[in-house]
């Protein structure tokens, strides 16, 4: 029996090469696409719409930001808990892939590695398993080994620098002195070998 997918890219070339791919796939049929969350999340709204498509697929760029993608998923997990659902994103910084996951994300796929893996991403959450592809996992590995270096304080600001924070709103957050929290990036970059907050969201990317 054929699963039926929705795709969200807001690349029209990118959008019709992946429904070609995925649409000669026998178990697979194509529901509709979308450029923006919005239009996505106006189909599946219709009452006269029919059934809700199996698997949503998405980009994270989405929307004007990367947080269009992540917003996607928060809705479409708390509104449409029976779509399961695939990133398929050029992002692979272990940080935005654990934010999409958090975020409700079924499996991680990159669109670094070959279209087969896009494939089986979806037959994996329609058999109810999750699934994150080898160039992502090798990079969460990564992240998780980094993240061990770290007192638990350490993670906190880290993850808050990840999230765009100054210093002041760190200090905030975490209810320290600005002097304090000056302390505690000192030690993570004597850790990590980097000198700046610019050089640790690149490597780790942002989180939204």
């Amino acid at each position: 029996m054929e699963k039926s997918f929705f795709l969200v890219e807001d690349h029209s070339l990118m959008r019709q090469g992946i429904v070609a791919f995925l649409s000669k796939l026998p178990e697979f049929r194509c529901a509709g696409m979308a450029g923006t969350a919005q239009e996505f999340l106006d189909v599946v709204a219709q009452p006269a719409g029919g059934l809700l498509p199996d698997v949503l697929v998405t980009d994270l760029n989405i929307s004007g930001s990367m947080g269009g993608g992540i917003s996607l998923i928060r809705q479409c997990r708390t509104n449409y808990p029976s779509i399961k659902i695939v990133v398929y994103s050029m992002y692979i910084a272990a940080s935005v892939v654990s934010s999409a996951l958090k975020a409700g994300a079924d499996a991680y796929v990159s669109k670094l590695s070959n279209e087969e893996e896009l494939g089986t991403a979806l037959r994996e959450v329609l058999a109810g398993r999750s699934y994150v592809d080898s160039a992502v996992s090798s990079q969460m590995l990564a992240y998780e080994r980094s993240l061990s270096l770290f007192s638990r304080k350490e993670q906190e600001i880290l993850n808050l620098v990840l999230h765009g924070k100054n210093n002041a709103g760190i200090a905030e957050a975490l209810n320290l002195k600005k002097r304090s929290v000056e302390n505690y990036l000192s030690r993570i970059y004597d850790k990590t070998g980097f000198s700046s907050k610019e050089e640790l969201v690149e490597h780790y990317g942002y989180i939204q």
